[in-house]
């Protein structure tokens, strides 16, 4: 029915206005954070980029509804960060449960859970692809925040280090913020040809206006 539509879409805009918790915890100096809906809207558009650009064999409109429908489950647990201290695997029965309550009520349920379900498990060419966009995104983003000046290592806190992969990285003073991320996530994107070489010399000398 119409209105299902109509309530669905109401539910679902909610992401328009959660902040992407990365800024927050990184306290990223800048007047308004991303939030987590204009996160979704850099994904599906650096998914257009990067299979124009990439000899992959994935369905694009797939993977567009995989990147638009995936936070959903963030309405309901929050959007978790590898610093929350919180195990995101513990939640995934309160999230899938939270999606399937959003969803019931739509003609394509069953098809929207199971895109959700093929991204979180990442086993498929389009779910994998679709979770290196949503890592990657993230990381240029930080870039971006990093180009301007906006965050920096300067910002790291003491607590923050009790993640043992950052502390390594910061320990060996070998890194900035940025290249910490990238490396940070790069098992979901070096598949990709999207490597550390790439990374240092094209990616990070890259800055845009």
């Amino acid at each position: 029915m119409l209105k299902d539509a109509i309530e669905f879409y109401y539910r679902a805009a909610e992401l328009k206005d959660m902040l992407r918790q990365g800024a927050v915890v990184w306290n990223v100096n800048k007047d308004r954070y991303e939030s987590i809906a204009e996160h979704t809207y850099g994904c599906i558009i650096l998914s257009i980029a990067l299979c124009s650009e990439l000899s992959i064999d994935v369905n694009l409109g797939r993977v567009i509804e995989m990147l638009a429908i995936h936070e959903f489950e963030e309405l309901a647990i929050g959007d978790v960060t590898p610093l929350s201290h919180i195990n995101k695997d513990e939640l995934k029965n309160e999230a899938r449960l939270a999606v399937t309550e959003m969803l019931k009520n739509l003609n394509f349920k069953d098809e929207l859970l199971s895109l959700t379900d093929e991204f979180n498990l990442a086993k498929t060419s389009d779910a994998k692809f679709a979770k290196a966009v949503d890592k990657l995104e993230c990381v240029l983003e930080f870039k971006k925040y990093q180009d301007k000046g906006q965050v920096s290592l300067s910002h790291l806190k003491p607590d923050m280090l009790e993640n043992k992969i950052l502390k390594e990285y910061v320990v060996s003073g070998k890194y900035d913020l940025a290249d910490i991320f990238f490396l940070y996530h790069m098992p979901a994107y070096e598949s990709f040809g999207i490597d550390e070489n790439f990374w240092f010399s094209t990616l990070k000398p890259l800055k845009l206006n």
